[in-house]
């Protein structure tokens, strides 16, 4: 939407089930399929943002997935699958300036919602980082001083494209706010879809 559409790159399929009705985009995993948008989401371009999906995974078998990232290799504003944030396990994650949060492990083959919200305006900023597994919501709050600032105005779904980090799975009803959401508006997309809150 607002004249941001989203371009396939390699053979993306689209398959039925996703959450709220409509289409999933999957993803093998091997970087054969990516989907991108003309969209700057740069802490320069947008201090306060919120972006975030609804993501099912097939596989973890690799340390690390990107799944909503515009990362040029100084950790970016990037939604994931990570190690780091907690050793031996594998995780949700956002990127928060030079460090990687998450909590909640994966779990294949279930739809989960997972969203980060960054408000850059002062430093050191702060982020929240949401997973919802259907049943709860679990959040993480903190301050960061966020290293660097991306220097492409390009949204990458399906992989981090500085890391090679390619995801499994799919990816339904990707969103991004100019702002951040409270967590009052987060359960409301949670509950209704991105289309609970205008844009």
């Amino acid at each position: 939407g607002h004249g941001k559409t989203a371009v396939d790159s390699g053979t993306p399929t689209y398959v039925s089930g996703a959450p709220f009705g409509g289409k999933a985009i999957s993803f093998d995993g091997q970087g054969n399929a990516i989907v991108t948008a003309r969209l700057n989401i740069s802490p320069a371009a947008l201090p306060k943002l919120t972006m975030g999906a609804w993501v099912k995974a097939a596989s973890i078998a690799t340390p690390q997935y990107g799944i909503i990232s515009n990362d040029d290799g100084n950790f970016d504003r990037t939604l994931g699958i990570d190690t780091r944030p907690v050793p031996s396990a594998v995780v949700w994650s956002a990127f928060v300036g030079g460090t990687v949060v998450g909590k909640l492990p994966v779990t294949t083959g279930k739809w989960l919602f997972v969203a980060v919200s960054y408000d850059q305006s002062a430093m050191p900023g702060t982020y929240a980082f949401y997973v919802n597994d259907g049943s709860k919501t679990t959040t993480l709050t903190g301050a960061a001083n966020f290293d660097g600032d991306s220097h492409t105005d390009v949204v990458t779904i399906g992989r981090n494209p500085s890391f090679d980090s390619n995801f499994n799975g799919l990816v339904a009803n990707a969103f991004f706010y100019k702002g951040v959401l409270s967590s009052k508006q987060i359960a409301a997309i949670i509950a209704r879809g991105p289309q609970a809150i205008p844009r």
